[in-house]
């Protein structure tokens, strides 16, 4: 299993780097998988006064990006050409949290801090005498050498840039298919069958990258491997059917087993009004004409809130499970970001194909509809005040039957 990691981001050194050297803000997702490379995220934060004018639109980046934006007030006093010199105590918060983050979570192994600032030598000190490896992104015009020095690892902000761009060159490649995909998945599936495992969507995707090296369902036209799949039963490739609470997979000679089945295939596609499709290909629910049933009660209703998404209409059975247990193997109270993680490490896995707006929208709807439950309480024994946390409702009937075992 790869090791844990966490990430401390010194938001107002890196954005006045990338800006002045390359004239850009800082590229989140690049910075985000790059640090993968390291280890698991469990942590992510970024530190700046989200008040000024230069990083007031950062925040809603960052949560969506699952970093947490930690405020830090700016300080102003005379001095200097314009009479109004700044000062902030951001670096001595972010090095007493991460030292604080240090005592109390002993099993993460790697940190990454995102920053250009030697004042931080210290610190880079402190979690390398505790046996942590110390991983330090930032601008290389930018980059006190002494930081360089003293971590375990420097990673140009500049080479960053030159692998996504390396990436981007080869999605736009003309791709060479060796094989044909939907011949693939029908081996993938025969594979699972002869040796007795489970054919679930994420394993029989796995399979299928064992088969090819590698496979990647948008390069086919699709946003989800579901789809793919629901193609390949469209052509009479693959049967599903919702087995255990899990979307399964079969070969059309096959006898499909008995009981509630979900065949993809023969779902007629809901009514959609002329209102604006959302873009992750989702309806709201207020503009799908879908006469209710008179008997529905507040009770009966699968979802509450005023959100869009619902999570037992909207997500299969076999998802619905794996994100709860997901959730339900964290340890309690779970923080926004935790949770966010523990369910982007699930699409990570295969297990899931969700979009990184799917993935906030389950949690929003979540909370919403009582799955989670808010919580107030102290991050640490010495801390002044205390923050939002969240538990998953075990008493709810639905989490209930999701982590009953299959």
């Amino acid at each position: 299993m790869p090791e844990d990691l966490a990430v401390f981001i010194d938001w107002e050194n890196i954005y006045i780097s990338t800006v002045t050297e390359y004239g850009a803000k800082p590229n989140v997702s690049a910075i985000l998988e790059k640090s993968r490379e390291y280890g698991r995220i469990v942590s992510a934060t970024a530190y700046a006064d989200w008040t000024d004018g230069d990083f007031r639109d950062a925040p809603p980046t960052l949560y969506s990006n699952g970093i947490s934006p930690r405020y830090i007030s700016a300080r102003y006093f005379p001095g200097g050409r314009s009479q109004k010199r700044r000062t902030n105590s951001i670096d001595v918060m972010l090095a007493v949290e991460c030292a604080d983050f240090l005592h109390y979570h002993p099993q993460v192994d790697t940190y990454v801090l995102v920053t250009g600032d030697g004042d931080f030598i210290p610190l880079v000190s402190l979690l390398r005498s505790r046996g942590k490896n110390v991983v330090v992104i930032g601008v290389s015009e930018a980059t006190s050498y002494h930081l360089i020095e003293s971590a375990d690892h420097f990673i140009s902000y500049a080479s960053l840039l030159e692998e996504e761009r390396a990436a981007r060159a080869r999605d736009r490649a003309p791709k060479k298919k060796t094989a044909d995909p939907y011949n693939e998945l029908v081996r993938a599936v025969e594979a699972l069958k002869k040796g007795g495992k489970a054919r679930v969507l994420g394993q029989v995707k796995q399979q299928m990258i064992v088969q090819l090296g590698s496979f990647d369902e948008r390069n086919e036209g699709f946003k989800k491997f579901k789809d793919f799949v629901v193609e390949a039963e469209r052509r009479g490739l693959v049967n599903t059917v919702d087995q255990d609470l899990e979307l399964q997979v079969y070969l059309p000679n096959e006898e499909v087993p008995t009981g509630p089945e979900s065949d993809l295939a023969a779902e007629e596609p809901k009514e959609e009004s002329a209102s604006e499709v959302r873009p992750n290909g989702r309806v709201r629910r207020e503009e799908i004409a879908v006469e209710e049933p008179e008997s529905v009660t507040p009770e009966s209703a699968p979802s509450g809130g005023d959100s869009s998404f619902d999570l037992l209409e909207d997500l299969t059975p076999y998802e619905l499970r794996t994100i709860c247990k997901s959730v339900a193997d964290l340890r309690e109270p779970a923080s926004f970001v935790e949770i966010y993680g523990s369910i982007r490490d699930l699409d990570e896995r295969g297990e899931l194909e969700l979009t990184q707006d799917e993935i906030r929208e389950v949690v929003e709807a979540m909370l919403e509809t009582g799955f989670l439950e808010t919580t107030r309480t102290k991050p640490y024994e010495e801390a002044k005040a205390d923050i939002t946390f969240y538990t998953l409702d075990r008493d709810r009937e639905e989490v209930k039957a999701a982590l009953e075992p299959a």
